[in-house]
This record gives C-alpha cells, sequence and structure tokens, in this order.
C-alpha cells in the first residue's frame, strides 16, 4: 500500500504531502489540483511500463497525456526564474521512494533524471501495486455507450486492464468476455450467499443496485463485442437493448463496477468522477462496494465533485463496512499565491465532517436559504 505522496513543483502542485488511506477521496472546485495528484502518479507508471527503468519521465504515456514540459512548471517557481525540479516521493509500508527530475530549458515532452538524486532501483518497483498489472486507471473522460466495442485487446488478455489508454475503460467489454466465469478475487464482495462468485453475476446484481432488475448481455464476434441491457421481470429479462438505446450512466459506471470486483487484495485502484451520470442512490450503492474492497485490502483513490460520493464513504464508516483509520477524505482549494492546499478533513464521532472548510459542499444550503429567504 501507498502510505503517503508528497509532489514538488508540478502544476498548481509547489509542495502538497498527502497521507492516503485504503479509500482516500479527493474533493475541491474545479482547477484546485486533484486530478493533478493522479496524473502526478501515472507519469511515473507509464514511465516505468515504457522501458521498465525510471531515468526518464515520459509526459506522453498511455495513461496520462500531460503535454510538454513548459505547462507543467509551478508558477510561483517559474516566477522565481528557477524552473528547478519535479519530485514526487512516494512511502509504502517497505520504504520510500524518491522521484527527481529536472525540467529543461526548452520545451520538452521528457524530463531527465536528476543526477544529484540517487538513483531508484526498478526492480524494488515490481512489488508496488502502481507499477504493475494489480492497477486500474478509469478517468473521467470514460467510453459512453458505444453500437460495437473493441475485441481482442492484448492489453486486458494479457495484462488484465480495463483501458488502453487514457483510462477510457474501452476493454470492460472485452474483459468480461473473457473473464466472466471466473471467481472475483475478494469473496466479501459477494451480492448475496445466494449468488455465484462469477464476475459476470456480481457485476450484474451490483449494477441492479444502480439500475433495479438490470440483465446486461455480452455478444462477441471475432473482431468487436455488443453490450445490450435488459430489464427482469419475475426474474426473466425483457427485450434487450444495445448500449446506445440505454442510460448513458450504464455504460459510463460498468467499467468502474468491474474494476472493483476484479481487484485482489493489494491492488490499486485510480477513478476520477465515478458519479458521473448515475443517480443519487446510484452513487450511494456504488460507495458501499468501494467501501467494502478497500476494507478487503484494495487502495482506492477517488476524485469526485459529489456529496453523495462523500456521504456514502461515510455512511459506510458509520455501517461498519470500512474503519475510521482506513478513510481519508481531502478538500483541495486555493492557498498562498494560488498554490494548492489539500487539507484532509476530520471526522466527527458522529460520523460527520467536523469544521468543513467554506466550499466543501455547501452550494445547497446556501442556495435553500436564499430560495426560503432564510438569510
Amino acid at each position: 500500500m501507498i502510505n503517503s505522496v508528497s509532489i514538488h513543483n508540478f502544476k498548481n502542485h509547489a509542495d502538497t504531502s498527502l497521507d492516503l488511506g485504503r479509500l482516500t477521496i479527493l474533493t475541491g472546485i474545479n482547477g484546485m489540483g486533484k486530478s493533478s495528484v493522479m496524473q502526478s502518479m501515472l507519469l511515473l507508471r507509464d514511465s516505468y511500463l515504457r522501458n521498465r527503468q525510471m531515468n526518464t519521465l515520459f509526459l506522453d504515456g498511455l495513461s496520462c497525456h500531460v503535454g510538454s514540459s513548459a505547462g507543467l512548471v509551478n508558477g510561483t517557481i517559474a516566477g522565481n526564474n528557477n524552473p528547478d525540479k519535479f519530485r514526487i516521493s512516494i512511502t509504502t509500508d517497505e520504504e520510500t521512494y524518491l522521484f527527481s527530475y529536472v525540467y529543461p530549458l526548452g520545451d520538452e515532452t521528457e524530463l531527465s533524471w536528476d543526477s544529484a538524486c540517487m538513483e531508484i532501483d526498478a526492480d524494488k518497483l515490481v512489488h508496488i501495486p502502481l507499477f504493475t498489472d494489480d492497477f486500474q486507471y478509469l478517468s473521467a473522460f470514460r467510453f459512453g455507450p458505444q453500437e460495437q466495442y473493441p475485441a481482442g485487446s492484448s492489453t486486458a488478455k494479457n495484462h488484465r486492464q480495463l483501458s488502453s489508454q487514457l483510462g477510457k475503460g474501452e476493454n470492460t467489454a472485452y474483459f468480461l468476455s473473457q473473464f466472466g466465469n471466473e471467481d472475483i478475487p475478494i469473496e466479501g464482495l459477494r451480492y448475496s450467499s445466494q449468488s455465484s462468485l462469477k464476475l459476470s453475476e456480481q457485476t450484474e446484481l451490483w449494477m441492479g443496485e444502480i439500475s433495479p432488475h438490470i440483465a446486461i448481455k455480452i455478444d462477441q464476434a471475432p473482431d468487436r463485442i455488443q453490450v445490450s441491457y435488459g430489464y427482469k421481470v419475475e426474474g426473466q429479462p425483457t427485450h434487450y437493448h444495445t448500449a446506445m438505446n440505454t442510460g448513458f450512466g450504464l455504460s459510463y459506471i460498468l467499467s468502474v463496477v468491474v474494476a472493483v470486483l476484479s481487484a485482489r487484495p493489494g491492488a490499486m485502484l485510480m477513478v476520477e468522477n465515478p458519479e458521473a451520470h448515475i443517480h443519487p442512490s446510484g452513487q450511494s450503492a456504488l460507495m458501499k462496494l468501494i467501501a467494502k474492497a478497500a476494507a478487503a485490502g484494495v487502495q482506492i483513490i477517488l476524485e469526485t465533485h459529489s456529496d453523495h460520493i462523500v456521504n456514502g464513504a461515510l455512511v459506510n464508516l458509520k455501517r461498519g463496512n470500512i474503519k475510521r483509520e482506513e478513510l481519508a477524505i481531502y478538500y483541495f482549494y486555493q492557498g498562498e499565491q494560488l498554490n494548492a492546499v489539500g487539507e484532509r478533513l476530520d471526522i466527527g464521532s458522529n460520523y460527520r465532517i467536523k469544521h468543513a472548510p467554506k466550499g466543501f459542499f455547501d452550494q445547497m444550503g446556501m442556495d435553500l436559504e436564499e430560495l426560503y429567504d432564510l438569510t
């Protein structure tokens, strides 16, 4: 497990340090640096997978493409005419790894290793899920409904990845066609004692918490896969409709549910906006699954703009599905000189956020005060 991460000189992060939990939730208004936390770690993963070395940081990786170096230097540091270095340290249960790269004088898509920093033994990184196949990243820009989905992905078949590029989750349908008959690794995520452990069945059952009575059908041809959805009446599915003709949110959330159910203890997941296109009740149900997975040993980092995701985590803390020490909730805001500040929020004994900062999901209250003339 990654216990903490520190970021220096990366976009609006001048110096940011975060203690991570089994479940870490990043919140805050737009442009405050939440996604950049994930991107800094994804750059390390992409660079390692490219050549199994860390002497070069590639900015145009398969999971994360951040452009060129000129746009990454922190504004405060750049204003001092000292581009300096991009540093990120990761602390695991075993040790701390410091990755340090020098920003070039020009505008490049690669950063070179900082010669003043001790080189990292890349062989040790195979024990950190971030650098292995026990990792999934799903971006905010996931695959929506498609008439057909790609088949035959070696990334999915050989490395069990739901995404081949940029966290789109485009391999989810093919993944289910290949591994749907396998048992899920964590028995504690079984929807009910009457159900089997097969990934396909568990996926359908948990998706039913988001859209009641849903049925999912995967049809595979040599060069494409079609996903169809129907609804069960007295246990039997009605007429199926292709993903193009059903709710957008079903396609968007399918990859998230599959990623959680297929994760092994010790694996790591990063998901941006898990709430996208999902009704609040579905978001709450999703957080039950996520909390249970985190408590079972899967490290999960979520970036969200939804109070239902946050409240869902707190409700599952109260239910005992996750422990207090396993949950970390951060609020990001602009500090001095517009740099990112990530404040870890304190959870009270009543399972509510203590001393919530201004801007932390308080808009509904302000709107209702104005609507009902309560001010």
